[in-house]
């Protein structure tokens, strides 16, 4: 006799593991006292730990159901039903067997059964040809009562005649069930169940697969209807039940426990849960700390992003996320930047979300009846989608989206809400069907659509398209390939979703996003979204679907977050205005000085010739919003110049900086570092008395003379001096002494003086007046008296032996000249002879590493090497005089002299300087043109290696080539000038000129510069 095996459409209380820590099964519906025997199979395989199925089977006795003799109709209601499209099933079964008949649906509307039936589908192979054959999908419902059914005898003849072993085995039953499962040996997948199914795909033992529905044949799992994916590419089909370990889920916490959370979540929870009392509240406990997953977020570069429509306190100010010299934000795709770290601390902190409007960015989104047409409907209003069909089909996309939930257990309004946050207008090109090359397809998820620009953003999109997927369509029919429809599309990214992020544990909108569960893909990085936000924006969505289709009130599941060690809060960005307070540009006279931008500098250095009378200060800041404060230089009266400069940015961030221009002298990088002026002048009362105001001159006081002596310059406080006596203890019978005497100094000076007057500073004054600079006493760290009769030969000459004089000259004019009495300046005259003009101590110094390693700062030393060796072997001692310039630059000298190197500086000592013959540049004049403005010959020489090996050092080759090919090939003759710059700066020039390069360089040169045009890049 047959049997026909009833199962409960939906097995209750089955849990996947696959979603992870607190997804659900849909719930079916309400359970009878009496169960399917594969229902009791399964809950005895939960509670004996998954034995093996075949050892359940003989533990558990068979239930038979008869069905009934005579035709049953299922009568439906619009009151009881929910628009949910169900699964296919068969027509009326043969004669012999008993007859269930179904009613074909409308697209929009599915009726379900009460919730005292249970669900019946029947097929037979038959039916399934039948139905193939008129290529369409039916779904139906079909109900029977336990309490109704009754036994029915078959005949013997029909019984025993009529059937074969063989057909027994193929008639089953497929019912929903969700679990997931690995494979204990290889296997082959199949199109279907039956055995004229066709082979898709082999899959190896330990492959993991997601079920979403059983066969039964004779009250037995024989097959699984599985989805999985292959390197991304996802397959959907059939796989015997026996080859298959499922898995149950025993990490669920209690369903409606929010004591299971932590106190800092509770609160929440709570008002959540007395305003929505069928919310079910899940915690997931990370295992992590909350620092540690939010640097792993912020690890990778493009992980997180915003977009530039939002304030700038939402993006990162990281060097790799901001160009702090262009003021301007790296977009890792077209329009989308860096996300900062509050930024992602903000929207990764699961208690900022614990509230009515974005709690559903923790919806579980497994399937569940209340999902129905009309929520979906929501979810897409005011879209291209709303209550529209999908193009080349005769249903809706919330039908579809419908359809495609049921049948993969995905929930259909976030399927929904993914697309619209996706697509939003429905004008993009990845759901066109029209962009060139890759015409006829379709990716509305966006899967893989990413890169740096919106071309290859589309173009990535696409080739996910073209590679497409296995899937079933809604007429049963399988499609494997490209996505070349709408339909194949939406049912393909829905499936490939599933696939690899709700059925591996990333199972909420949050999930998706920041990636906490390491079971399939390991931890933070296997991320459906760069968008910090979309958990944020969808969940928002999702809730207006249900609160206007008036679903709140179901019985939402939501799986939340737990990390370790969390903050006290996570605060939202404040928003701000631009706080970029750096310099772009600095220049000394057109002369860029930031030749390498960096930050952090806050103080530049630059040097100018001795010559050089004037130093106008140009700066730029790099954000336009910001504003600048800044002192010129103008004239240069002292060896050392400085520029302070304020910039103050548009958020009121102030950062000041320094320019250190030294005139005729080379200055130390770093030299001023930590060195304070204010109180350098404060701490040395007699330099304040001497320099007053001058600000510079403690500059220059502290470079030629402070910093080697071993001076203070560090910043300190200072109180004031209210000692009236020693403010007025520099004065003697109307006479200002101060620029050469400091009565503590002298006093702590001289011990018998000390002895002698103790802390009197008037009879200390008088002393040095009548007696100490007879004596030549010092009586000031300012003042040495046989430091400045050594520097000074003109004073020596004049005042001979009268020590009195030398003091009496300093306080009424040398101070004033600048001139130096602190440290001996090094001497230029060796043997007699002045080699000052072609020698300068700093400069030979700071050019000669070999030699200051050497000679330290023994000056004399340095000296003689120059007159000894230095001339001959041509190295060069002073800005004003370079060798193979005045060689380059005069041939008269060059056939003279030939290679005796001494005689060129001899000549320019003793004539060439009086002449006015240049030995510090390179001649740029061409047969009577002045090239200077373009061209400079070490420039030229350092940029083109080409030339370099044809011409060596010779100067002369290198300006005939700029000249007579190089303007023409555009090649830059020094650091001022682009000509490509200049042509596309000023469109009268390209007008005239066209493509014509040597016209823009003789026009910069005859009228372009005087004109005040910018030639620079």
């Amino acid at each position: 006799m047959r049997k026909q095996v009833l199962l409960k459409k939906g097995i209750t209380g089955l849990l996947s593991i696959g979603m992870l820590l607190g997804s659900v099964i849909p719930t079916a519906a309400q359970e009878t006292s009496s169960q399917s025997a594969f229902e009791t199979k399964l809950q005895e395989q939960m509670q004996e730990t998954q034995m093996q199925f075949e050892e359940l089977t003989s533990e558990t006795e068979s239930e038979t159901v008869k069905t009934q003799s005579q035709e049953t109709q299922t009568e439906t209601s619009a009151q009881e039903s929910e628009v949910i499209p169900s699964e296919e099933s068969s027509s009326a079964s043969q004669a012999e067997t008993s007859e269930v008949q179904t009613e074909q649906p409308t697209q929009t509307e599915i009726q379900s059964e009460p919730q005292t039936q249970e669900t019946v589908q029947i097929s037979s192979e038959a039916d399934s040809v039948e139905e193939t054959q008129e290529n369409e999908a039916e779904y139906s419902t079909e109900e029977f009562t336990e309490e109704e059914s009754t036994e029915e005898e078959f005949t013997e003849e029909e019984s025993t005649e009529e059937e074969t072993t063989e057909e027994a085995e193929l008639e089953g039953v497929e019912e929903s069930f969700y679990a997931n499962a690995s494979l204990n040996a290889d296997s082959k997948v199949y199109s279907g169940w039956k055995k004229d199914s066709s082979e898709i795909v082999t899959l190896p033992a330990g492959s993991y697969v997601y079920i979403t529905s059983v066969v039964c044949v004779e009250e037995e799992p024989r097959w699984a209807h599985v989805i999985f994916d292959i390197n991304e590419y996802c397959y959907e089909g059939y796989i015997p039940f026996e080859v298959l370990s499922v898995s149950y889920d025993a990490n669920l916490m209690a369903a409606d426990e929010t004591q299971a959370f932590p106190a800092d979540y509770q609160s929440a929870l709570n008002a959540l849960h007395q305003a929505h009392p069928n919310w079910v509240f899940k915690p997931v406990y990370v295992g992590d700390t909350f620092d540690y997953a939010v640097g792993q977020q912020m690890a990778v570069a493009s992980r997180a992003l915003v977009s530039t429509y939002y304030n700038e306190c939402f993006r990162s100010m990281l060097d790799r996320d901001y160009n702090w010299q262009t003021n301007t934000w790296k977009q890792w795709e077209p329009g989308w930047a860096g996300a900062s770290e509050e930024t992602v601390r903000y929207y990764m902190d699961p208690r900022n979300f614990l509230n009515e409007n974005d709690i559903f960015m923790f919806e579980s989104l497994i399937y569940e009846k209340y999902q129905t047409q009309g929520a979906v409907e929501a979810a897409l209003a005011n879209t291209f989608m709303s209550n529209a069909k999908v193009p080349g089909a005769e249903y809706t996309y919330a039908w579809l989206f419908c359809w495609v939930g049921e049948k993969y257990n995905i929930n259909p309004v976030a399927l929904a809400s993914r697309v619209r946050q996706e697509q939003g207008a429905g004008t993009s090109d990845l759901i066109s069907g029209k962009y060139a090359g890759y015409e006829g397809l379709y990716n509305y998820f966006n899967i893989q659509a990413t890169g740096s620009s919106r071309d290859q953003i589309v173009q990535n999109g696409l080739k996910e398209a073209k590679t497409g997927s296995t899937m079933m369509l809604p007429d049963g029919t399988v499609s494997s390939g490209s996505w070349d429809t709408p339909t194949k599309a939406l049912i393909g990214g829905s499936l490939k979703f599933a696939n690899l992020y709700i059925l591996k544990n990333q199972n909420t909108l949050y999930a998706q996003k920041f990636d906490y569960d390491g079971q399939y893909n390991g931890k933070y990085w296997h991320q459906y979204m760069t968008n910090i936000m979309a958990p944020y924006s969808e969940g928002n969505q999702v809730r207006r679907s249900y609160t206007n289709s008036g679903q709140l009130g179901n019985s939402f599941v939501f799986l939340i977050p737990v990390y370790e060690a969390r903050p006290v809060s996570s605060l939202k960005p404040q928003e701000r205005k631009n706080q970029n307070s750096c310099l772009k540009s600095l220049t000394v006279n057109d002369q860029e000085v930031i030749t390498a931008f960096d930050k952090t500098q806050k103080d530049f250095y630059y040097s100018v010739g001795e010559k050089t009378v004037y130093a106008n200060v140009k700066v730029k800041t790099a954000s336009s919003s910001a504003t600048l404060k800044f002192s010129n230089i103008g004239s240069m009266s002292h060896k050392v110049e400085v520029s302070t400069i304020t910039v103050t940015a548009e958020d009121g961030t102030q950062t000041q900086y320094r320019l250190f221009v030294g005139c005729g002298v080379t200055i130390e990088q770093g030299l001023f570092d930590g060195f304070d002026v204010n109180s350098y002048r404060k701490r040395y009362p007699k330099l304040e008395k001497a320099y007053g105001n001058d600000i510079d001159a403690y500059y220059e006081h502290y470079f030629l003379t402070g910093k080697k002596a071993g001076w203070d310059g560090t910043k300190g406080d200072f109180a004031e001096d209210n000692d009236d006596s020693d403010k007025t203890s520099t004065i003697y019978k109307g006479v200002d002494y101060a620029p050469v005497f400091d009565a503590k100094y002298y006093l702590n000076r001289y011990s018998d003086l000390k002895s002698a007057f103790g802390n009197d500073y008037a009879a200390a004054l008088k002393h040095f007046v009548e007696y100490g600079m007879k004596e030549g006493r010092q009586a000031s760290v300012e003042f040495a008296l046989n430091v400045y009769k050594s520097n000074y030969e003109d004073l020596t000459k004049a005042f001979g032996t009268n020590n009195v004089l030398y003091y009496w000259h300093y306080m009424n004019y040398g101070r004033a000249e600048g001139r130096n009495a602190m440290t001996r300046i090094p001497s230029t005259v060796y043997d007699g002879v002045d080699y000052s003009a072609v020698y300068d101590y700093e400069y030979y110094r700071a050019h000669n590493e070999d030699l200051a390693r050497a000679y330290g700062d023994v000056s004399d030393k340095f000296l003689e090497h120059f007159v000894k060796y230095g001339m001959k072997e041509g190295r060069q001692a002073s800005a004003e005089f370079k060798l193979k310039a005045y060689k380059s630059n005069y041939a008269d000298l060059v056939n003279a002299f030939k290679a005796n190197n001494e005689l060129y500086y001899w000549h320019y000592m003793n004539y060439g300087k009086a002449e006015g013959r240049i030995a510090f540049s390179y001649s740029a004049e061409y047969k009577g043109v002045d090239y200077a403005a373009v061209f400079d010959y070490e420039y030229y020489q350092k940029q083109y290696a080409d030339l370099f090996n044809a011409f060596g050092d010779d100067a002369e080759s290198y300006l005939w080539h700029f000249v007579e090919y190089g303007m023409a090939e555009g090649r830059r003759g020094n650091k001022q000038f682009n000509v490509y710059a200049y042509k596309n700066r000023y469109a009268d020039l390209k007008k005239a000129f066209g493509n014509n390069l040597c016209s823009y360089y003789l026009h910069y040169i005859e009228y372009g510069k005087a004109e005040g045009r910018n030639g620079a890049d």
